[in-house]
């Protein structure tokens, strides 16, 4: 006994309930999801939706800790710093300030150590703003200012501070469309001591 097979534009009334009845399943599976997995089933390819909606998941992953959460915006607050320092800087690697001063590695590490440089650090690596060279020899005025203000040099998170701060514009000319960042005014003996105190406020406003 052999089944009809319908010809093109004719209803099957079999096949047409079917048909409904397999919706009426699926949109209730859908319903039954949790909204995370209907959102990312969107995102998918259509076989590759289905697959995610009709197979057996296990629970919604759970949800971050709060520490874990913290963490993960300290990082991302590190990541928009060094950008903003980076725009700010020309920064030379440490290879690089050999060249410039003719010393070793070793000479450079000892040199930040005591505070003659300053170097941000971002994963692990150096990055010295070029600032502090000229004529192939350190320049006075980091130096002095880390020295001034008793500055940890082994304390990166205060480096990174320091090196992000001087970045920052200040009207020392009298002129507030005029600023210039304090960086530029390490040499000016006025402006220096201007610099001090208001990196001390800023220490403070910290605390």
């Amino acid at each position: 006994m052999s089944s009809e097979i319908p010809e093109p534009g004719n209803a099957n009334p079999a096949l047409e309930e079917a048909k409904a009845f397999l919706v009426q399943k699926f949109i209730q599976k859908i319903d039954s999801l949790p909204p995370y997995m209907v959102m990312e089933a969107m995102l998918l390819d259509d076989d590759a939706a289905l697959a995610m909606i009709v197979q057996k998941r296990d629970k919604p992953p759970k949800p971050l800790s709060v520490k874990v959460r913290n963490e993960l915006a300290f990082a991302k607050m590190k990541d928009r710093a060094f950008v903003s320092v980076a725009a700010a800087y020309e920064l030379i690697k440490s290879n690089e300030v050999c060249t410039i001063l003719g010393i070793t590695k070793q000479a450079i590490s000892l040199k930040a150590k005591a505070g003659d440089v300053v170097a941000y650090t971002k994963d692990r690596r150096k990055y010295f703003p070029a600032f502090q060279f000229h004529e192939n020899k350190i320049k006075p005025g980091i130096g002095n200012l880390v020295k001034a203000l008793g500055i940890d040099t082994t304390d990166i998170p205060q480096v990174n501070m320091l090196i992000g701060w001087l970045a920052t514009y200040m009207d020392y000319y009298g002129e507030p469309d005029e600023g210039v960042p304090r960086w530029t005014l390490l040499e000016e003996e006025g402006a220096f001591s201007i610099i001090i105190q208001d990196f001390k406020n800023r220490l403070e406003m910290g605390k």
